[in-house]
């Protein structure tokens, strides 16, 4: 090292040990701060409103022009705007309660079972026991409500505390912990052979996709509702919910979804009437949601105003067509094909029995074309009511390029009882595929393909979960 080198690494050294001393005598010139003095908030005077300080502007205005006394009925915390990952509505309106009433009454018999989900402030019980129904049976989620419920002289064992419209989240937890929820809640509901009768007649309001796949994953796993028969449901939900299950092939790909084909071969459906949506609470609007699709967008403002009462009952012969054995091979048949809509029907099937095109395009059930003469009988986007079920309904002409979203739930049917009937596909890797989705078949997306992910974000565009959900990501964490 030679001298020039030293010099520099000397005046280094000395700014090193003078800049310290020069801050320290910034610091020390400055002034003291002054403390800082707590703020004490004054407490609010207590008012005669402060109990409806929470409800919201827009409620209080609607229900003080209408009927004033139903707000009395209801905890300001249900009052609140809610998102639309909402499942729990009340009837709030005594017209719409009377209709509702008629509805779910008529061609009841006297010894079949009535539930009520979520009664609330008990506008459709009320008028349910002015019809004399007498086997009446109350579920309801909020403890806020029970004793108003109970002035009803109902019979004690009448009214339980619960929520019926969760039951996909206690089947999902007890899967994990092999608990007993679904059975204490269904306890005492008569049970019947899925030949017979129906079991029980239900009424709810519903607001989430969930509570369907799970109605059809207890019909795949035979199991939970399942057990206890056939039963028959009028429900009211919003025409984008509605669009889930009564979409058809002509409403397009982004409507027409897997598991709508599987709700359609597994119920029947009946649109009975129209609902004012401001006529159930909670509220909620789609300020600060995500930007929805057209059509979606469209089904979403369309609810805005009015929702839809629908009636559903599981088919009784949906053994003659699917037989129970073939239920969990079906679901993993749909699972498999309509992750995509587009996709191909011969190319796919081709990767798990190669060579089977020539079984489909020369099958003379596919070649033939229908007459000249036959009237023409286009699908509209939505059934009003569904279609007869058939497991011998053909695809005009199929070719390489047919995909899995031209294809009717009974085409569909009626494809796969053909694949599952070939010799080779008992070899074929689809039952490999079968075995490693077992461990999934617990779970309440079981009917969920990739793309039923944009259902959920336009039926629930909230980016928040309710605490209900919560404890669910909780469970799956142990």
């Amino acid at each position: 090292m030679n001298g020039n080198n030293l010099s520099v690494l000397g005046s280094i050294l000395n700014r090193r040990v003078l800049c310290p001393s020069l801050c320290r005598s910034k610091v020390s010139d400055a002034a003291p701060e002054k403390p800082k003095i707590a703020r004490i908030r004054k407490q609010k005077a207590a008012t005669e409103d402060s109990k409806d300080c929470s409800v919201p502007k827009d409620v209080a205005e609607y229900f003080q022009s209408k009927d004033s006394s139903i707000l009395k009925l209801f905890p300001p915390t249900i009052l609140r705007k809610s998102s639309q990952n909402t499942e729990r509505f009340y009837v709030s309106n005594r017209a719409t309660a009377q209709h509702i009433a008629d509805v779910v009454s008529r061609d009841l018999p006297a010894d079949r079972l009535l539930v009520e989900v979520n009664p609330g402030p008990g506008l459709l019980t009320e008028q349910l026991i002015k019809r004399n129904v007498k086997n009446l049976r109350l579920y309801e989620t909020d403890v806020s409500f029970e004793t108003h419920l109970k002035s009803f002289n109902l019979p004690p064992d009448a009214l339980r505390i619960a929520d019926f419209n969760g039951l996909w989240r206690l089947s999902y937890l007890d899967g994990m912990d092999s608990g007993r929820r679904v059975v204490n809640l269904l306890q005492g509901v008569p049970n019947k052979r899925w030949d017979d009768d129906l079991s029980f007649r239900l009424f709810s309001v519903i607001g989430s996709v969930k509570f369907l796949r799970y109605l059809m994953n207890s019909i795949t796993h035979q199991n939970e509702l399942y057990s206890l028969g056939r039963y028959e449901m009028i429900l009211v939900m919003s025409p984008l919910l509605f669009s889930h299950i009564a979409s058809t092939k002509n409403a397009g790909y982004k409507l027409y979804r897997g598991s709508t084909i599987v709700f359609q071969l597994y119920f029947e459906h009946e649109f009975i009437g129209t609902v004012p949506r401001k006529h159930l609470l909670p509220w909620y609007h789609n300020s600060g949601s995500k930007k929805l699709r057209t059509l979606h967008k469209k089904l979403s403002d369309d609810g805005a105003e009015e929702w839809y009462l629908v009636k559903i009952t599981p088919r009784k012969n949906l053994y003659e067509h699917l037989l129970p054995d073939n239920l969990t091979l079906f679901t993993s048949f749909m699972t498999q094909h309509y992750v995509s809509r587009r996709n191909r029907v011969i190319p796919t099937l081709e990767h798990w029995v190669p060579h089977c095109a020539a079984r489909l395009i020369l099958n003379g059930n596919y070649t033939q074309r229908p007459s000249a003469n036959a009237p023409a009988d286009p699908l509209p986007s939505q059934l009003l009511k569904s279609e007869s079920l058939s497991s011998n309904d053909y695809i005009d002409k199929m070719t390489i390029f047919t995909e899995f979203g031209e294809l009717t739930p009974s085409q569909v049917l009626t494809l796969f009882n053909e694949f599952i009937n070939w010799s080779d596909f008992h070899q074929s890797p689809f039952m490999q595929a079968v075995d490693s989705q077992k461990p999934k078949q617990r779970s309440p997306r079981t009917h969920c393909t990739d793309e039923d992910d944009a259902l959920d974000e336009a039926i629930a565009p909230s980016t928040g979960q309710s605490v209900s959900d919560d404890k669910v990501q909780k469970a799956k964490g142990l």
